[in-house]
């Protein structure tokens, strides 16, 4: 980022000294009708496919297969025709884009003022681009073009590149700055012409139905020029636009409406018509109309993930991790959700981590044309505790048992027929499974689910039914009680419990308390 503003900076103050003396100006005409009608604002957005040719980064923000097909109507005979396409591959998105400009009805005349045949002449550039994901904030992308030029006398053929990032500080503000026509020059017959380079600073605002966008371009061969637009989503079927131009036209000859930019989106389920008006003053008014297609595709299946702080259900940024079907990592936005895009059908699983919160994962079945939802409950880090004790459902008797627990750690525990009791200090927060197996074979064996909660004692009791007569009376409900949960600060390690001992269950038979805890350690 420090040598993109650097690169700025020096373009700057220094780039108006060369102005007209780069080659392939189609290099600076602004691509996509919805850009346009924001007055060429989009480095900072850079939301979808035509990313590609404004900030190669916002292809990492892409998951699905997006495609963009425009055509603009210039003066003089002179139209574009572009092409885009996103493909989602590994842990970023790759875009390939085409842009296509003639000019029909060039008259030629000779020395002696002779008028010739009509020509034509031709040009374009084909790109190849891919972004990613760095963190949670930042976005990183690259894109290499190869250039063609035929004109009438001479045909020239380059090559560059772009570079670009994007930075989002907050949930509404992004910025992004992107590097363009990095590259050797153009050579047309054995001469070499270099190209308009230009470093391009975006800022964007979005909030509920707004997005305000502002961009500074500072090309190599004129003086910095800016821009202003924005957007206004009226509703899922229609969103307005317009934008102010501070060049690089000269509105001074062309007058002041030649600043300014229209346009609007017509959406429709997956499809969304562009279309922006933009003034050349006495030239004429110039027209661009788009077809953009966000594809879900119907072979592949689609999963929306959610991740929430288990007290407060306030979403949380978190990493999440795909293996199965989807192999790579992403995170998840501000809002804590993430939208994963043409899954393969098939088994799914995702693990969700936070900073400060225990890891948690969760898997699917992935079916084509369907959008799947996992919800994922984070736990803050800690450590708890639980005691438990073992009893014979029947006689109230204490047990001997192997206790077994599952969970963020694992470990084994055996109880006598003394104590009957045990407790486990200093657990890992989060879910665990424990399995209560008693030395008697005579007796049913019992598995629990338990919450360890950070700071708090839990406590389950286990009532364990002979064999025989759980086989007779499966159907009847268990005598185990509900589990409770007792504050507890204790750090100590785990280490059987001092517990009420004797043939029968005391009525006021009770989980140890913090104190008891304490004075035990």
């Amino acid at each position: 980022m420090a040598i993109h503003l650097l690169l700025f900076s020096v373009l700057a103050i220094f780039g108006a000294g060369d102005v007209g003396t780069t080659a392939f100006p189609l290099l600076k005409v602004p691509v996509g009708p919805r850009a346009c009608a924001m007055g060429a604002t989009y480095t900072g957005l850079a939301d979808d496919v035509n990313c590609l040719f404004w900030n190669p980064a916002g292809l990492g923000r892409l998951s699905s297969i997006q495609m963009s097909l425009s055509h603009q109507e210039w003066f003089a005979g002179t139209r574009d025709e572009n092409f885009g396409v996103s493909l989602p591959l590994g842990p970023g998105c790759l875009g390939l884009g085409a842009v296509f400009s003639s000019t029909e009805g060039i008259e030629i005349w000779d020395p002696e003022n002779n008028r010739g045949e009509e020509v034509s002449v031709q040009g374009g550039y084909a790109a190849l681009g891919y972004g990613i994901k760095i963190t949670r904030r930042i976005h990183c992308g690259l894109a290499f073009k190869a250039l063609y030029d035929q004109l009438i006398e001479n045909t020239g053929i380059g090559a560059c590149a772009d570079i670009g990032a994007i930075c989002q500080p907050t949930r509404a503000l992004r910025i992004g700055l992107s590097a363009k026509n990095l590259g050797p020059g153009m050579r047309y017959g054995s001469e070499d012409y270099p190209l308009p380079i230009t470093v391009r600073l975006g800022l964007s605002y979005i909030h509920s139905r707004f997005r305000v966008l502002f961009d500074a371009n500072a090309p190599i061969d004129n003086i910095p020029d800016f821009h202003l637009g924005g957007e206004y989503l009226l509703n899922r079927f229609v969103t307005l636009r317009t934008g102010l131009r501070l060049g690089p036209q000269d509105w001074h000859s062309l007058g002041l409406p030649s600043m300014l930019t229209a346009g609007c989106g017509i959406h429709y389920d997956r499809f969304t018509l562009d279309y922006a008006l933009l003034p050349y003053g006495p030239l004429g008014l110039t027209h661009r109309l788009a077809l953009h297609m966000d594809f879900r595709a119907s072979l592949f299946g689609r999963v929306r993930m959610q991740v929430l702080e288990l007290k407060t259900n306030d979403p949380l940024e978190a990493k999440l991790t795909f293996a199965g079907t989807h192999q790579g990592m992403s995170y998840t936005d501000d809002n804590g959700t993430f939208i994963l895009e043409g899954v393969e059908p098939g088994w799914l699983r995702v693990t969700a981590e936070a900073d400060g919160y225990n890891p948690t994962n969760d898997s699917l079945l992935v079916e084509a044309r369907i959008t799947h939802n996992l919800k994922f409950i984070m736990r803050k880090a800690g450590f708890g505790s639980f005691w438990g004790a073992v009893y014979d459902a029947a006689t109230r008797r204490t047990l001997a048992a192997q206790v077994e627990y599952d969970g963020p750690t694992q470990g084994t525990l055996e109880t006598d027929a003394t104590e009957g009791s045990f407790i486990l200090r200093k657990l890992p927060s989060g879910n665990y499974d424990v399995t209560i197996t008693p030395l008697d074979s005579s007796f049913q064996e019992q598995t629990t689910a338990i919450i360890i909660e950070p700071e708090k004692l839990t406590s389950q009791t286990f009532m364990l039914e002979y064999a025989f007569r759980r086989a007779i009376t499966d159907s009847l409900p268990s005598d185990s009680s509900a589990t409770e949960v007792i504050p507890d600060n204790s750090e100590t390690e785990a280490a059987p419990a001092e517990s009420p001992s004797g043939d029968e269950l005391p009525s006021e038979s009770e989980p140890p308390s913090k104190k008891e805890i304490e004075e035990q350690d």
